[in-house]
């Protein structure tokens, strides 16, 4: 049996980014979203639980990522390098697939989804505890739109709509779900 994993990319190549990426007023981000084993029967995306010692989003679940540095010259690098400080993800180990456009994050400023892919293993790599809590490879196959579905949540007195994936002890919601619906990973078997 064949197992095919397509998913959509808008912008296979995340350097025509550059100019709006450095043109923000809030400092835009950019974070990895990391098949592992994407030429497998099981391919698995990379997520992980933030510490619940950081300033911001503590304790949430997302993707390795972060706002832009100086030395950056792309989402791309961006990315890569915020992936390699909070999981000792080597970039040379990685296979940039494209890009989906950016989505606004709940502050206003801009996030840009890295698509990429490994064949190295969860073992390769080494957390970060000050920035990440925990590691998690989800099945694709349970990130599909058929195991989606939407609810209405109240944050900071203001209704807001997100998706939902519900990955058993894992729910994943929020910025990290739209970006998964966005990509919109397609498992055919």
């Amino acid at each position: 049996m064949n197992s095919e994993l397509k998913f959509d990319c808008s912008n296979p190549d995340p350097k025509d980014w550059d100019p709006i990426y450095f043109a923000m007023p809030r400092k835009p981000s950019a974070v990895a979203v990391v098949v592992f084993g994407r030429e497998t029967s099981s391919p698995k995306v990379l997520l992980i639980r933030r510490s619940t010692k950081l300033r911001s989003h503590r304790g949430q679940i997302g993707f390795p990522g972060g706002r832009i540095e100086h030395g950056d010259q792309s989402p791309q690098d961006t990315a890569l390098r915020e992936a390699f400080e909070e999981v000792g993800l080597d970039r040379q180990l990685v296979k940039v697939l494209g890009g989906i456009e950016p989505i606004p994050a709940i502050d206003g400023s801009l996030v840009y989804p890295v698509i990429a892919e490994t064949n190295c293993s969860i073992e390769d790599l080494k957390v970060n505890p000050t920035e990440v809590e925990s590691l998690h490879l989800i099945p694709l196959e349970k990130l599909t739109a058929g195991n989606r579905r939407k609810f209405l949540f109240n944050l900071f007195g203001c209704w807001r709509h997100s998706f939902l994936y519900d990955c058993g002890p894992l729910s994943i919601w929020g910025l990290s779900a739209e970006i998964l619906a966005r990509v919109n990973f397609q498992w055919v078997r």
